[in-house]
């Protein structure tokens, strides 16, 4: 490449936070083990010396579709995300931690949106969107609707607030909606739950 050769490139994908999650594959005539633990130290999520077999080259890939599948299903239901302590600190999982920790911190402001959110990671919403929906497979309204909700769960279990009061803490103003909501995600209304609880 005329400007920066393979292994600049994939510094620059790789450290730079609105591409890190891309996986990259190095296809390169640069055989030796030198070059390829520098690529790998560097982020390759495969290297391929030329001349090479195309059977390798599909075998990567298709391990690299089945790793992002295992990506998608790991973040796909909010029961199985894992806690910021369980996770191994990968470049997806800081970025996940980083996105919950901030949702969690204005989980009961009502106004804080998806523009918020990109201002505080100082990123565009397409930027957010690509990489959360590549890493989770959700979107971020969704998952921060779900984050609510299962802390609205959490917070029902304390028979010292109302339901008014929990939909207020995990910002919902509209009591109806929360209900609404909250029957749909979880197959019975808050008022039930506090039922079954007591």
């Amino acid at each position: 490449m005329p400007e920066m050769d393979g292994i600049e490139m994939l510094g620059k994908i790789k450290t730079d936070f609105r591409t890190s999650h891309i996986p990259v594959v190095l296809l390169t005539a640069k055989a030796d083990i030198d070059s390829r633990l520098t690529g790998l130290e560097r982020g390759a999520d495969a290297y391929i010396a030329k001349p090479f077999n195309e059977n390798e080259l599909h075998i990567q890939l298709k391990n690299l579709i089945e790793q992002r599948k295992k990506l998608h299903e790991r973040y796909a239901s909010f029961a199985k995300f894992p806690d910021t302590a369980e996770l191994a600190i990968k470049t997806e999982d800081a970025f996940m931690i980083k996105v919950r920790e901030i949702l969690e911190k204005n989980i009961g402001n009502e106004e804080y949106d998806i523009n918020n959110l990109c201002r505080e990671l100082a990123v565009s919403h397409a930027q957010l969107y690509r990489k959360f929906k590549s890493i989770s497979n959700q979107t971020i309204a969704g998952y921060f609707k779900l984050l609510r909700l299962h802390k609205a769960k959490e917070l029902l279990s304390r028979p010292e607030l109302n339901i008014t009061q929990v939909a207020f803490t995990v910002g919902f103003k509209n009591l109806s909606h929360f209900s609404r909501e909250f029957t749909q995600q979880f197959g019975q209304s808050p008022k039930e739950l506090r039922k079954q609880k007591s």
